[in-house]
Parts: structure tokens; sequence; C-alpha cells
């Protein structure tokens, strides 16, 4: 009979029961030390990162099971749920598009077992897009399951299987050459400014790219058509962050969900502290703060992974801005919110050799 002693170093710290997917209470992951509470190490997407962990069998020596060989497998799939917009049909849509296997345990005839404790690693492809889960009016995921067969004489006798949450970062975007203009939906997109009254208004983004948890900054240019502007005419300014969560079938969206941000208002008494213009021409710079990664629903963008299939996400910033004789004009531009680090831990990372300093 297989036995290998269990020692106090095997009492590690797993996954919690509600996260498998099959279940045994004799066969079980933990994660690969006391002192981490997750599969992943590394920084997936910016620098080497890989699986890591236990698999156990605690089985009763009178009722052991008969292997010669346990695999454990790394799968991610791309699954959708939902009903089309004009509630035409229901859509239902699973792809695997990763699947690796770790050959954990094998001898040549198989033997009853009681107790195993076996080590995984397995490396993460750098492409590998991160886990999330939309379940609102439309279900969408990108999701990984750590999976175990127990396999005797090719047959398998048992699978043990749980949720692995796999994460992915970005390096924090630099401003871009040429920044990105506004646009006003209900007007023609080759307009750049637009004209309110005696002043032209135009609003500008100096990046596409923005880390969950920054501020994020809009530039209003105003130009006055008179050679001076005594005042810059504008009320209050509204800004709201939008993520847009699409399944789309042969490049045709079926189906879609929104999730918006409260509205950041910035008023009269935030604008009068603004320098009065001196000129015919006025630029000054408004913001809000993007919500953290663990304070939203915002999923953020997997830049440089593989391609969803069905699953379609995109971020925009609206900005209203209400002018003192009645008018208001609606900008809006789709924008990328990313996982990033703090430059504290870039450098941490890089010090470590956890982050490729090719792609600093």
């Amino acid at each position: 009979m297989y036995n290998t002693k269990i020692t106090s170093d095997n009492k590690m710290n797993g996954p919690s029961k509600n996260s498998y997917i099959k279940y045994d209470k004799h066969a079980f992951f933990t994660y690969s030390s006391k002192n981490v509470e997750t599969f992943q190490h590394g920084y997936l997407g910016i620098g080497p990162s890989f699986i890591a962990g236990n698999f156990h069998l605690h089985y009763p020596t009178d009722k052991p099971l008969y292997l010669n060989k346990v695999e454990i497998s790394l799968i991610g799939q791309e699954s959708t749920m939902c009903e089309s917009i004009f509630k035409q049909f229901n859509e239902k849509f699973n792809r695997i598009f990763c699947h690796y296997t770790y050959n954990a345990w094998e001898i040549l005839d198989y033997q009853p077992v009681t107790n195993l404790n076996l080590r995984f690693n397995i490396k993460l492809e750098d492409d590998l897009p991160s886990s999330f889960e939309v379940d609102y009016s439309i279900y969408a995921g990108i999701n990984y399951i750590l999976e175990a067969r127990l396999i005797s004489n090719k047959n398998v006798e048992k699978i043990i299987s749980v949720k692995c949450q796999i994460n992915r970062w970005c390096l924090p975007a630099e401003p871009l050459e040429r920044p990105i203009i506004m646009k006003c939906p209900d007007y023609d997109k080759a307009i750049e400014e637009y004209k309110v009254g005696d002043t032209l208004v135009k609003c500008e983004l100096k990046k596409f790219l923005w880390s969950m948890g920054d501020d994020i900054s809009l530039y209003v240019n105003l130009t006055s058509l008179k050679p001076t502007m005594a005042d810059i005419n504008i009320k209050k300014i509204k800004l709201q962050l939008i993520e847009l969560q699409c399944i789309a079938k042969n490049n045709v969206i079926i189906t879609a969900n929104k999730i918006e941000t409260t509205k950041v208002i910035i008023d009269k008494k935030k604008l009068s502290t603004l320098p009065q213009p001196t000129k015919n021409n006025y630029s000054f710079e408004v913001g809000m703060r993007i919500p953290s990664k663990n304070s939203t629903k915002f999923i953020p963008l997997n830049i440089y992974a593989k391609t969803f299939q069905r699953i379609l996400m995109t971020h925009r910033l609206k900005a209203k801005i209400e002018f003192k004789n009645g008018s208001h004009l609606v900008f809006q531009s789709d924008i990328g919110i990313i996982n990033s680090l703090t430059p504290k831990e870039i450098k941490e990372g890089k010090d470590k050799g956890l982050i490729y300093s090719e792609k600093s």
C-alpha cells in the first residue's frame, strides 16, 4: 500500500469548500505555503508567472484508492450565457483557450493508495487573460480551474476540481504624443471644437490607459472669438466613468450590460478657484478618481492578452459641461482602465527579477 507520511509542513491553508467544483473531503488542494492565499505567483503580463501548490490524498487505510497516476491540469475557459436584446433566443457559449497538464505522480502498476502529498508547478503563458465574472442581466466570464485526475490503469477513478483566480498586470502608461480629442456624439465626428456662444470648447485626454485607483485628468480648452475672455462661463462639469459589458456573435452585439460610477460634480465653487482668464485662450484641468480594484465592479482591460471570441469590454469617460447661458455639451471618449502597480512595487519587482526589464 502506498503511503507517504504527513508532516506539519503539509498543514497549509487552501481554498474554501465553496471554491470547489468537484469536492471530496479526502482529496484536496492547498496553497504552496502558509503565507500565501492564492495559487498564482508573479506578475502575469509584465513578468514571469506560475501556478504552484499542493494536492493531498488522505483516505482511510481500509478504503484506499487503487491508482497508478495523478495528473493536475489548469484549464482556462471563456463562458457566456444570455438572452438576446430582442429576446429572440437564449445564447450559451463555452470555449477552452488553455489546458496545461502536469504529471504529478506515476508508478508502473496501480496499487492501493491512502496518503499522497504532491507538489505542482505550472508555468503561465504571458498572454493569458485575467479571471473575471459578469453576473447581472447577462453572464460572462473568464474562469480557470485546477483539476486533479486520479487514474487507475488508464481509467479515471476520480476528479477533484477547484476555481483558480488568475490576475494580470500592466505597467502604467505614459502620456501620448498627441492627446485624445473627446467628441460630442450628437455632432459631426470630424468636429474637434464646439461653439457655445462666442466660445469654442475642446476637451482632451493625455492618455488612453489609466490605472485603477488613479486620478484621471481631463483638459478643457476654451477659445474666445473675441479679443479677450472675461469669464469661462461654465456653471458646472459632471464626470462619470462607464463600463459596457457586451456579448457578441459573429462581430454583432447580441446583448449588453452597463455599469456606471457615481458622478463627480465640479461646481461653481470649485471652478471659482481657477485663475481668471487674461487672454482669448484658456485651459484648465479637472478630474476624478478611478475606483480601486477592490472597491468596484469595473473589470480591468486585458491588454496584450488572448482575444476573446464573445466578450467585449469598453470603458468610457463621459463629461457634461453646463454653461451659464443654459446650454450644455456632452463629451465622451473610450479609455482603457488597467490593473497596474505603484512605482515602488515596480522598482522592487524589477530588483527581484519579477518584472521584465525590457518592458519598462
